[in-house]
């Protein structure tokens, strides 16, 4: 690619599987692109946060690979959730360089659901970690969150894949869902309540897909457990081959829109 192409990117949530993102975005800056903003859902928000921050992909590979399954599941509520992500935004908040997402180098997007108002918010400024945080609140697994006069859920149970709110920014927005959907078998609760809410963030993924002038679905991110720290590297090299197999492609169709 002779020239660089400015691009926004969509983000969605996926636990463990939004390493995915990191290895698209390697792939991505390697072939010129340059990323000018970002929104993100849950898992894509907490990626999304320090790419905004700064952050090199090796340095959020390894805050990740340094977090413990009982950070994720540390703290059990009893405000909605059975486990609090308490832990997780004080890891974020001693990680950021940046702490309201107002005072971030590049724009930044929060996508988190208002629970009790049942609407779909978008957040520009505020507490990046909190924010966050909430937006990674998976209920009935997690608690949400209150914020102001709000509480605040998972983002991708309303917008896991926040295309919309880049709009105004005038990239061409490069959308990247790391949940693809496979036929499974019926499982316990656990796993029956985990599918049907995939299923109804897939749905709502369609709606937002038609804000994104390129949509990546990163297939190889099936087998990941999200909740599996194991599996990163996993995720990040799907990302990585994901990334590889539609480059000529995408060249092709981004660069007929540059900015």
């Amino acid at each position: 690619m002779e020239q660089t192409v400015k691009i926004a990117l969509a983000l969605s949530g996926g636990g463990v599987r939004a390493l995915a993102h990191l290895g698209v975005i390697d792939v991505l800056r390697e072939n010129g692109f340059e990323i000018m903003a970002i929104s993100g859902s849950s898992g894509g928000a907490l990626v999304g946060s320090l790419i905004a921050d700064g952050k090199t992909t090796e340095e959020i590979r390894t805050i990740f690979k340094n977090m413990k399954r009982t950070d994720m599941m540390k703290g059990l509520s009893s405000k909605g959730g059975i486990f609090s992500l308490k832990q997780i935004e004080k890891i974020l908040d001693e990680k950021l360089t940046y702490k309201e997402i107002e005072t971030l180098p590049m724009p930044f997007i929060v996508a988190a659901t208002d629970f009790a108002e049942g609407e779909i918010r978008y957040f520009e400024e505020g507490p990046i970690s909190t924010l966050c945080a909430a937006s990674s609140s998976l209920t009935p697994f997690f608690a949400p969150m209150a914020y102001k006069d709000m509480l605040l859920a998972d983002g991708g149970l309303m917008d896991n894949l926040p295309t919309k709110p880049l709009k105004k920014y005038g990239y061409p927005i490069i959308g990247i869902n790391v949940n693809p959907i496979v036929k499974e078998e019926q499982g316990n609760v656990f796993q029956t309540t985990f599918r049907a809410l995939v299923l109804m963030m897939a749905a709502n993924i369609e709606a937002s897909r038609y804000f994104a002038d390129y949509y990546i679905e990163v297939a190889d991110c099936e087998g990941i457990n999200i909740f599996d720290l194991h599996q990163l590297d996993d995720a990040y090299n799907a990302g990585v081959k994901e990334a590889e197999s539609i480059m000529h492609h995408l060249k092709e169709k981004l660069t007929t829109i540059r900015i």
